[in-house]
């Protein structure tokens, strides 16, 4: 497994967890009819703090138990692979921006339309790496 490959890994399994988290109870809470009250801003911030200090230190520990045999410089191939997940973690994000448009157009509340445009985009940065796993596991 590449280096770059194993960046990857870490970032994903780690930055999976706390938005996994955060964001099931939110739609449970939602589920269970306690509406937009049990969901906070606070919460969502937290998530996201942690789920960044958890990315962090996942990477610092793959890059120092690989030091000096990996390089993070991209050849022609990583190149297109890296561009085929921008792009397709690019349409998801749009769709969900215009989704969120939409439901602010819909009267929903401010604090669901902040959560659906952070789902967005931890969503749209899940897509970009599973598409780059998936382009290095096949070899393009």
């Amino acid at each position: 497994m590449s280096f770059r490959e194993k960046i990857l890994w870490a970032t994903l399994i780690s930055g999976t967890a706390p938005y996994l988290w955060y964001f099931g109870s939110a739609g449970l809470a939602l589920a269970a009819g306690n509406g937009d009250t049990s969901l906070s801003i606070g919460g969502l911030v937290n998530a996201l703090f942690v789920g960044l200090i958890v990315m962090i230190v996942a990477v610092v520990v793959v890059a120092v138990a690989n030091r000096g045999r990996g390089s993070m410089i991209p050849d022609e191939r990583e190149h297109r692979i890296e561009s085929r997940g921008i792009s397709i973690s690019y349409h998801m994000l749009c769709t969900g921006v215009v989704l969120t448009i939409g439901a602010a157009w819909m009267g929903w509340s401010i604090v669901i339309i902040v959560h659906m445009i952070t789902f967005t985009f931890i969503l749209a940065e899940l897509t970009r790496l599973i598409v780059e796993i998936y382009g290095l596991r096949r070899g393009y």
